[in-house]
């Protein structure tokens, strides 16, 4: 094996520490033509062997943004690869056209299409690592806008090396003079970006006119500085991400892939600091990232909760609404004027024990018959888990939602209760009732799906054997 270049064992250090490459990974590789991602590349290259990296694949993106020296960008990053012996793979969309389209700022619209663009790429090259080139300037410049924007303490983390979408940014340790001096040391040649000197952009201002102040005026070393406090703000974050978990089975009563509800008694006796990490967990777990949610939504949610009338609602980025019903927030990625759910829609039939899916209703149930005896279980009972008494149940099961009229015998009652009580009594939001699926047999809803199941269907002494049920969400 050939001697390790310098600033390539810094990276192989990095990469080693925050264990972003695996062996016998496949790696892609964006590459913009600038010096960065260039850099990246050559590094990955001279790494393939200490890492064990199986395949390096060339990722370049045309923003169409650009004209001829888009063209040429292409052309460098293909004849970059070529030389190289990498294979080479490009896509272009018009980023002007989806930012008028979608109302975006073109640098959203440009990050939208490119994601886009990865995400396709990973899927269709089965790789494990998506590298993208962001240094320690590039983390710096990152943290001073989001903390310009509002962001929470959570959005000081900044960037992360390695992300749960297969992003890995094995220079993020790296300042860019570290990388020019590698450039230079290795004579690699790169593109020049003239657009990354237009200071209409936030992010250039930051990098020709503001960091430059603040190392004259401030601190000499204000990169490293931020970079670090980005460090200290993600190890505080793995014990946030502890007791958010703890909590959150708390004060969420009801979880669906496009809805939640809250309680907003167990949310408001938390201390402020717990509530907004709480609502951001939500968030994030109906969008699966928090891209432009910072303070401001946050405060407007914990507004509604203290003063508002019940029913009044907020939109929140990203097409979700907040709204506050009885005693609980629910946060949706419904519309508020959506039509109710139409009462009479059920299920297909479930004949048997089985695996049942049904997209319809954001879950599927899994059905298991087993002999009621001394060796099975215990099976305990909880919102996602049902024990029936199978000889009890009149096949074939469906699941339909509420109509008018209907009743049942809530387990432990000892008589009948209109649904309709009986949801007044769990203190279910009256928006949250016609969503609440019902598993009905052919004479009588034997489960109310998360809530309480049938007198009449539960395992008594004399039960001869069992039918557990076990429900999971739909993503």
């Amino acid at each position: 094996m050939k001697p390790i270049q310098p600033f390539a064992r810094g990276v192989w250090n990095f990469i080693h520490q925050e264990q972003l490459i695996a062996p016998k990974d496949s790696i892609l590789v964006a590459v913009s033509g600038g010096p960065d991602s260039v850099a990246l590349l050559h590094v990955l290259v001279s790494l393939q062997e200490p890492c064990g990296i199986s395949r390096i694949t060339v990722l370049h993106f045309d923003h169409q943004l650009r004209a001829e020296a888009s063209a040429a960008d292409r052309v460098f990053v293909r004849t970059l690869a070529e030389n190289l012996g990498l294979a080479f793979h490009e896509a272009s969309e018009d980023v002007g056209a989806h930012a008028r389209r979608h109302h975006l700022s073109v640098e959203m619209a440009a990050r939208a299409c490119r994601h886009r663009f990865f995400k396709d790429a990973l899927n269709r090259f089965e790789a494990q690592a998506l590298a993208l080139g962001h240094t320690a300037n590039d983390q710096a410049e990152e943290i001073q806008l989001r903390l310009l924007r509002g962001t929470g303490p959570s959005g000081m983390a900044g960037m992360r090396p390695r992300t749960s979408g297969g992003i890995i940014r094995p220079l993020l340790f790296a300042s860019r003079a570290a990388i020019s001096a590698y450039l230079e040391d290795q004579q690699l040649s790169f593109r020049e970006d003239v657009s990354n000197r237009d200071p209409a952009h936030q992010r250039n201002a930051l990098r020709h006119e503001v960091f430059p102040l603040f190392e004259r005026h401030f601190h000499p070393g204000v990169v490293e500085v931020l970079c670090r406090y980005a460090r200290l703000v993600t190890d505080e974050e793995s014990f946030w991400q502890e007791l958010l978990a703890t909590h959150w089975a708390t004060i969420c009563t009801s979880e669906a892939p496009s809805r939640m509800v809250i309680s907003r008694r167990e949310l408001l006796a938390l201390h402020p600091a717990l509530q907004r990490r709480l609502l951001r967990h939500a968030i994030e777990r109906l969008r699966a990232n928090l891209q432009g949610v910072y303070a401001a939504p946050i405060e407007a949610i914990l507004k509604l909760l203290a003063g508002v009338k019940p029913g009044r609602s907020i939109t929140l980025p990203g097409g979700l609404r907040a709204a506050v019903e009885g005693e609980f927030l629910i946060v949706s990625r419904e519309p508020r004027e959506a039509s109710p759910i139409v009462e009479q829609y059920s299920s297909r039939a479930m004949s048997g024990p089985g695996r049942y899916r049904f997209p319809s209703f954001g879950l599927a149930l899994s059905l298991t018959e087993l002999p009621a005896a001394p060796t099975v279980g215990p099976f305990p009972d909880a919102p996602k888990t049902m024990r029936l008494d199978a000889e009890s149940v009149k096949w074939p099961l469906y699941l339909r939602f509420w109509k008018d009229g209907d009743r049942f015998c809530p387990l432990g009652l000892g008589g009948s209760k209109k649904l309709q009580d009986f949801f007044v009594d769990s203190k279910v939001p009256g928006r949250e009732r016609r969503r609440v699926p019902l598993l009905c047999d052919q004479e009588k809803i034997c489960w109310v799906v998360g809530y309480r199941l049938n007198d009449r269907v539960k395992v008594t002494p004399q039960t001869k054997r069992i039918l557990v049920i076990e429900k999971s969400d739909l993503v």
